[in-house]
């Protein structure tokens, strides 16, 4: 594997700013554990698979203590019936958080796999999971029609992955990159440390700031002020 970066954006006549986006190419898989430990996660971008750079996040889950949910449960193979009312319950999802729906239900890799989540028997939510290898997985996405929002549902299906997870044998659950507000929540769970560029860190409060700084940027010249 190597790196490859893209330097096609900067700024430096009126102040120093060079936007370097760093990406991981000709990784084996036998090596997928190395990129995560240098705080690259895998993505598919222009209908093909990268390994980016990011502020990644992760749960070691032997320092956990979560239960299953008798709710839940595995799809293997989703049929085309089961992709449809997936991608309802987005529709709905970024509806209520006021997200723009930019994934395709169709689009994954092919160590995803999806987990289930009902209320009342009723299909209600799912999530994504990626296996990177026997030890480490990755929560790549998690979707709720927040049909019941006082459920708790979105905690309550992180604490189920986690436990699934440790059960399985995975050393690692990844939460994918930590960045503004609504990554907060994170950092609330069991056994959580993120990648500050250089070493994996548990210092929580400097990750909730750092969060909360990261909303706070609405325009290019405010990376000056908050640098």
């Amino acid at each position: 594997m190597k790196l490859k970066f893209n330097n096609n954006f900067g700024h430096q006549e009126q102040g120093e700013f060079f936007h370097m986006g760093c990406e991981l190419v000709d990784v084996a898989p036998e090596e997928n554990n190395t990129a995560l430990e240098m705080g690259f996660l895998q993505s598919i971008r222009n209908g093909r698979v990268e390994w980016y750079q990011s502020r990644s996040t992760r749960v070691i889950t032997s320092a956990t203590n979560y239960g299953v949910l008798s709710t839940a449960c595995l799809l293997q193979d989703p049929t085309p019936a089961q992709f449809t009312e997936m991608d309802h319950i987005y529709t709905a999802y970024c509806y209520y958080k006021k997200f723009k729906k930019y994934f395709e239900i169709g689009q994954r890799l092919h160590n995803d796999r999806f987990m289930a989540y009902y209320q009342e028997d009723v299909f209600v939510a799912w999530a994504k999971l990626r296996e990177y290898s026997p030890q480490a997985v990755e929560t790549a996405m998690f979707v709720w029609d927040y049909s019941l929002p006082a459920s708790r549902l979105g905690s309550c299906s992180l604490e189920h992955e986690i436990a699934w997870a440790k059960q399985q044998g995975y050393e690692y659950v990844y939460l994918g990159p930590g960045y503004e507000r609504s990554s907060l929540y994170k950092a609330d769970m069991q056994g959580f440390e993120w990648w500050d560029g250089d070493v994996w860190n548990q210092d929580l409060d400097k990750y909730r700031w750092l969060c909360r700084r990261d909303s706070k940027i609405k325009l290019p010249a405010d990376l000056y002020n908050f640098g």
